[in-house]
């Protein structure tokens, strides 16, 4: 039976083996590999410790089985020092900085894109005459800042359709304006001359108007020199009629 034992061949010892092995063959000392196993077990022995130390914990104050799992879970976690919370405090800021300067630019275009609007609406002269008197009075105020402007809307509107807008009131301004601008189209004849006819529906479209007795007393002495300008130019002729009513 020895000789066959002797017989058999002597295996190699493995790689892992030897790794394993805190003194070597040649009797040395594996000095990294005694490091690493103290590590190693200084590390589970805290582990073992800390969770001993929740589980005991935890058995008192957890409410459920869950919660026990969770309180043992996080046994090994430390809390946050002054140090890191202060750190998480000025990320936090950070991002509340962020988000509101995103709001503010958000806002800012928001604004910019009104202003656009506006921009564009102020250049976009009517192209249908306006359906009520606030709507006039905004066009008028809007674009209307020289006579040929106002001249535009008007001729827009037509004496039938302005006299409807104004059946209840008009407004001293606006009527002292019109008779302005029928003076600058005819002293002297502008582009599109407007003739005796067309001043003479004008001015008694004005006299149709609501208040208008009223707002006679605000014309100021040149407004109603110039009425009585535009009746003397229209005095001739087929239209001496139609004066004499128009006064």
């Amino acid at each position: 039976m020895s000789d066959f034992v002797s017989s058999l061949p002597v295996l190699p010892q493995s790689n892992t083996a030897a790794q394993t092995s805190v003194v070597d063959a040649a009797g040395n000392l594996n000095v990294g590999l005694l490091k690493s196993e103290i590590a190693t077990n200084l590390r589970e022995d805290a582990t073992y410790k800390a969770v001993d130390a929740m589980k005991k914990k935890a058995i008192h104050t957890a409410g459920t089985y869950e919660e026990f799992k969770n309180f043992v879970a996080c046994a090994e976690q430390k809390p946050l020092g002054r140090g890191e919370m202060e750190s998480l405090k000025e990320t936090k800021g950070s991002w509340r900085q962020q988000l509101t300067r995103h709001e503010m630019n958000k806002k800012k275009s928001k604004n910019l894109s009104k202003k656009e609007k506006k921009r564009t609406l102020k250049t976009e002269f009517p192209t249908e005459p306006p359906a009520t008197s606030m709507i006039f009075d905004r066009e008028w105020r809007r674009h209307c800042k020289d006579y040929a402007s106002k001249w535009r809307l008007l001729s827009l509107c037509g004496p039938a359709h302005a006299g409807s807008l104004w059946t209840t009131e008009i407004d001293a301004n606006i009527m002292g304006a019109i008779i302005e601008t029928l003076d600058f189209m005819t002293n002297p004849p502008q582009e599109g001359k407007l003739d005796a006819g067309g001043v003479l529906e004008w001015l008694r479209m004005l006299t149709g108007c609501g208040r208008f007795d009223l707002n006679v007393n605000f014309l100021n002495p040149e407004q109603v020199k110039k009425v009585g300008t535009l009746l003397d130019g229209a005095g001739g002729g087929d239209n001496e009629g139609v004066v004499d009513a128009a006064e």
